[in-house]
């Protein structure tokens, strides 16, 4: 009894000098997960914009290709036919690629390494 009790003070002044730690960590984790998190979405408005303006530009350049011809409905509806399938392809490839890795994972894997060292020291 007497044992289990030295026990926890032990470890609750480990755990105590170990909190510091932890925000420590918890800073710079937020602090690396904001720049990815800023520069993936930089990313993903510039390339969105760029892919917008040249899928526009594609379908006017068909809509013009065939415009003095019998065919200038059908390309209109080929083009916009173009543009659902662009949107389709883009929503499966964004939802195909979201961060598999979690935020805080460090911490979290510092944290549970400390509860495992606190079970067996019990």
């Amino acid at each position: 009894m007497f044992e289990t009790i030295r026990k926890s003070k032990e470890i609750s002044v480990i755990a105590k000098d170990r909190l510091g730690d932890y925000f420590e960590l918890l800073r710079i984790e937020m602090k690396l997960q904001g720049r990815e998190l800023g520069i993936l979405a930089l990313g993903g408005v510039i390339t969105a914009m760029f892919a917008l303006i040249a899928v526009i530009f594609l379908g006017f350049a068909i809509i013009v290709s065939f415009w003095d011809t019998e065919y200038r409905t059908l390309a209109a509806w080929l083009v916009v036919a173009l543009y659902a399938a662009v949107a389709g392809i883009s929503a499966a490839v964004s939802l195909k690629h979201k961060p598999s890795g979690s935020a805080l994972t460090t911490l979290r894997n510092e944290l549970r390494r400390d509860v495992d060292l606190v079970r067996e020291s019990i």
